[in-house]
């Protein structure tokens, strides 16, 4: 059986400092400088029109019809014990929001009275869960039966989602399928991962009713869910979508991934997009040759290669980590500053949509209740650290925006296009899009595939129509960024002077 590497001497974890995640944005901002990048003025537009935080932010909750606090206790006591803890170290450079490396001996009795009834039983579950996939995994010293990392948010307006780390393996879901159908039973919106080499929208029901992709794991996941009595929305998230134009990973003949043969006037575009609209970053990654060699570190070829055998097993669960880039293209376990590539894309963009959906229940347009959030256990540290920095994973997604518009388009030349005359109407459209499937009632129908299979059912959510939002006015133009960053730069001059 294949093993994974672990740490000889385990150790209790340790809290990192109360800090950590403060210190990561400041010095992500400090690149970014005094004045405002255009990339930058227009995320900051974005997520202040369609009601999002830029950054760190409460998780108050508030009755959607009276506009007032619920429970203020209740806000404390989650908020010291869970949203405002910082994590911990669980092997040397391996940080995480798992509240069961947080709290290994079980939920503090006071924590536990505060949290809602579902939310409290989802986190009873996963305890059961690690100990019962520590034992297996002791006893065969397979990998199928090591579990994932759980990494709890509470949302604003007091949404509780779980990033729930997945192996979308056939073998995986078989061992674990028996608590993922009951945490799924107690879900109010599962989130899915998507089927890259498809549409984005499209997974949810190639999963539930096409005989090509019955591939045993998501699919599998989803009718265990319908089965086990779960009624609420199924939802994908992650955005990646290579059907048309490929510009981060290929396959080739026998399936092994490898990073596609793209123009220099790919690379050319993509640098002059970002030296107008990003010259902070440019700065830093200063020609078309410099923006390739990135880009291709950043591709999903790369990150396999370069985390081979990196992977950490500690009390029954692996840990997948994140590399993201130095400046001298070296490995870093934190944020940057150089987030590129279609991974980092989905997991930021990701991030704002499971708030867009947090908002919807906050605000009473959609059924309150626990969000799980599936998706390969590689993708919990970047989706976490942008879950808690909203406007930095906004400016992520707009330097990205070939992989945001890749589906719109129907060639590589059309993304020239993007580059060039950006559409922000459209680009506003594409972030704030939202598919939601739900299954069928008829219990007398099968949930399998066969003669008369319940469906899955549309379930339309406009969000910018449900907030009147227009999209043709919600980012400002180039005249009124370049007014905006010229007064700051005579503030700024004013400023020195005296």
């Amino acid at each position: 059986m294949e093993q994974f590497p672990h740490h000889k001497e385990r150790r209790k974890p340790e809290k990192v400092s109360e800090d950590y995640w403060f210190e990561i944005g400041r010095e992500l901002y400090e690149k970014l400088g005094k004045i405002p990048d255009p990339i930058e003025i227009r995320a900051a537009a974005l997520i202040k029109a369609i009601g999002l935080p830029e950054g760190p932010y409460s998780a108050i909750e508030i009755d959607p019809k009276t506009k007032r606090r619920v429970n203020p206790e209740k806000d404390r006591i989650i908020t010291e014990y869970l949203t405002n803890h910082p994590g911990v170290e669980v092997a040397p450079g391996v940080v995480s929001l798992d509240f069961r490396d947080m709290y290994p001996d079980g939920l503090p009795e006071e924590l536990k009275n505060a949290l809602d009834p579902a939310t409290r039983e989802i986190m009873e579950i996963e305890y059961e869960h690690q100990k019962r996939s520590k034992e297996n995994y002791e006893r065969t010293k397979d990998k199928h039966d090591l579990d994932a990392p759980v990494h709890y948010f509470r949302l604003p307006g007091g949404i509780d989602l779980f990033l729930r780390g997945y192996r979308h393996n056939p073998r995986w879901q078989v061992r674990h399928g028996e608590y993922l159908k009951k945490l799924n039973k107690l879900a109010t919106v599962i989130a899915i991962e998507g089927i890259a080499q498809r549409p984005f929208g499209k997974s949810l029901d190639l999963y539930w009713s096409s005989l090509n992709h019955q591939r045993g794991h998501y699919d599998a996941l989803m009718k265990e869910a319908v089965e086990s009595g779960f009624s609420g929305l199924f939802t994908e998230v992650d955005a990646r979508d290579i059907s048309k134009v490929r510009m981060d990973h290929d396959f080739a003949s026998n399936r092994k991934v490898r990073y596609p043969e793209l123009p220099d006037e790919f690379y050319q575009d993509y640098f002059e997009y970002l030296k107008r609209k990003h010259p902070s970053l440019t700065k830093i990654i200063d020609s078309p040759e410099e923006l390739k060699a990135f880009l291709m570190l950043q591709s999903l070829v790369s990150i396999r290669r370069r985390m081979r055998g990196r992977d950490v097993v500690e009390e029954g669960k692996i840990y997948y980590l994140y590399p993201y880039l130095t400046e001298t293209r070296r490995v870093s376990y934190q944020p940057t500053f150089l987030e590129l590539g279609q991974m980092l894309f989905t997991d930021a963009l990701a991030a704002i949509k499971l708030l867009l959906i947090a908002k919807l229940m906050s605000d009473g347009y959609l059924e309150k209740g626990p969000i799980i959030d599936y998706e390969g256990a590689r993708h919990l540290s970047s989706k976490s650290f942008f879950l808690k920095y909203p406007h930095y994973a906004m400016i992520v997604v707009l330097r990205t925006i070939n992989e945001l518009m890749a589906g719109r388009v129907s060639n590589l030349p059309a993304i020239y296009e993007v580059f060039r005359n950006p559409n922000w109407a459209e680009i506003v459209k594409e972030i704030a899009r939202l598919v939601f499937k739900k299954p069928e009632k008829d219990e007398s129908k099968p949930v399998r595939i066969g003669p008369n299979q319940r469906r899955l059912l549309d379930y339309q959510v406009d969000f910018l129509n449900i907030y009147g939002l227009n999209p043709e006015s919600i980012m400002p133009t180039d005249e009124e960024i370049e007014r905006i960053r010229e007064r700051l730069k005579n503030l700024q001059g004013s400023k020195s002077e005296s």
